[in-house]
């Protein structure tokens, strides 16, 4: 799931289990229409899972900055967050991830346990229960 600076979801996907997390957000980013972005500073900010480096590549040739904490690997120099982003003031905002996976779990408890067999349905009822999201966090 990507979300925006206030914690609605803007594009959404449901894979298997067994599926590379990393590989999904270059989908994802390919869908989102970022041209309507040009000019502005775009962050993506994800956790140690998704430390990679073609992934970081991948974000930077797309003009989006990767603010992906490093894995703490011995023998491999990682810079903190504060070497990173001493330009511009950015904090972790992780929080606001989480708080919509609990918005979409409190309201569409359908989605807490899958019984639907069919991914269809599946991916059909995630969708709704996001749009329902943002309609309930406009609407207030």
């Amino acid at each position: 799931m990507l979300i925006d600076k206030n914690g609605n979801a803007i594009a959404i996907t449901t894979t298997d289990a067994k599926g590379d997390e990393k590989q999904e957000v270059s989908r994802l980013l390919t869908q989102l229409p970022l041209k309507s972005l040009k000019g502005r500073v775009v962050v993506l900010e994800a956790d140690k899972g998704y430390d990679a480096g073609w992934l970081r590549q991948f974000l930077l040739n797309m003009g989006i900055f990767p603010l992906i904490p490093y894995r703490k690997i011995k023998g491999r120099w990682a810079p903190e967050i504060n070497e990173v982003t001493h330009f511009f003031k950015l904090s972790p905002q992780r929080w606001k991830v989480e708080r919509a996976f609990a918005w979409l779990k409190r309201r569409c408890r359908r989605l807490l346990m899958r019984w639907e067999r069919l991914f269809v349905i599946w991916n059909g009822l995630v969708i709704l229960g996001v749009v329902y999201t943002w309609i309930k966090n406009l609407v207030g």
